[in-house]
């Protein structure tokens, strides 16, 4: 049993890779979700466009945001929610005994030490800038 946690998830999410995750999702499941008339093309594009605007605020000053979602938008949450479940994936390929993520969180039980080793190292592997700590569960 271990957790998993994403360093700086929002700023490593590429608003490429976000926008790949949910034209995959919406393509996967565009016939049990509401498109409200719209196509997948369409709403990816209202998406990329909602992404143009990355700016935030910061000590009273304004800037852009130069790589990943931009923190407080508040598309950011849900994108990426759509880019870690196509990263976590391959790991729900095996099927560890337990997987529960939230947001950037995982806690993973799974068989064998290999087992869990595996599964680490998958996740580290799915993107160039995601990496994912561990944490051992300890004593008391």
């Amino acid at each position: 049993m271990e957790s998993f946690d994403v360093t700086s998830l929002y700023t490593n999410v590429s608003n490429k890779c976000a926008l790949e995750a949910v034209r995959g999702i919406l393509n996967e499941h565009h016939t049990s979700v509401n498109m409200y008339g719209l196509s997948v093309l369409q709403v990816v594009g209202l998406v990329n466009e909602c992404l143009q605007c990355n700016v935030f605020r910061w000590t009273g000053e304004y800037h852009k945001q130069i790589r990943g979602l931009a923190m407080g938008q508040r598309l950011a949450p849900v994108l990426a929610v759509a880019f870690m479940s196509k990263v976590e994936a391959p790991v729900l390929d095996r099927m560890p005994t337990i997987y529960c993520r939230y947001i950037d969180d995982c806690f993973i039980v799974c068989p064998t030490q290999h087992e869990m080793d595996t599964c680490f190292e998958l996740l580290n592997r799915q993107s160039a800038h995601i990496r994912f700590t561990r944490e051992k569960p300890k004593e008391n």
